[in-house]
C-alpha cells in the first residue's frame, strides 16, 4: 500500500511554506527525489518532514547553502552527524554572541550611571558658558 502523496499547493498548506519556496528547495537539492506524474509533483510524508525540518534550521539560522552541505550526495537524506555538528556550531556561536551582548549590556549599565555625573558638569559648562556672554 502506497503512503498518501500531496501536491504542491496541499504540501506548502501543511507544511506553512510557500509552493515557490518547496520549488526551490528542490531545485537546490534539499528534497530528495519528487515524484512527477505529467506536470505535477506528488510529495509524500518523507518530503513534509524534510520541509518542515529545513524551514525550521532556517528559522533557527541556518543558510539554504549551509542545509545543502549538509545533504548527502545521493540527495535522499542528510548527514545526520555533519547535521548534530552544524546545531552544535550553531549552539557555539549563539553562546559567544549572548556573552558579548552581556559585555555590552554592562558597558551601557556603566555608561547610565556616569551620566548624572556628566550632565552635573554639563550644567556648569552652561553655567560657564553663560557668565562668558555676560563678560
Amino acid at each position: 500500500m502506497r503512503s498518501p502523496t500531496f501536491t504542491i499547493g496541499q504540501a506548502a498548506q501543511a507544511t506553512a511554506v510557500s509552493a515557490k519556496a518547496i520549488r526551490h528547495y528542490e531545485a537546490l537539492g534539499l528534497l530528495p527525489f519528487v515524484l512527477r506524474i505529467g506536470s505535477y509533483r506528488h510529495y509524500d510524508q518523507a518530503h513534509l518532514l524534510a520541509i518542515r525540518l529545513i524551514r525550521q534550521a532556517q528559522d533557527l539560522g541556518f543558510t539554504l547553502a549551509e542545509l545543502r552541505a549538509l545533504v548527502r550526495e545521493d540527495g535522499c537524506t542528510p548527514d545526520w552527524a555533519a547535521l548534530v555538528q552544524a546545531i552544535e556550531g550553531k549552539r557555539q556561536g549563539i553562546h559567544a554572541e549572548m556573552a558579548q551582548l552581556r559585555e555590552r549590556d554592562t558597558a551601557l549599565m556603566a555608561l547610565a550611571q556616569t551620566l548624572p555625573e556628566l550632565m552635573a558638569q554639563s550644567n556648569d559648562c552652561d553655567v560657564i558658558a553663560s557668565q562668558l556672554v555676560k563678560s
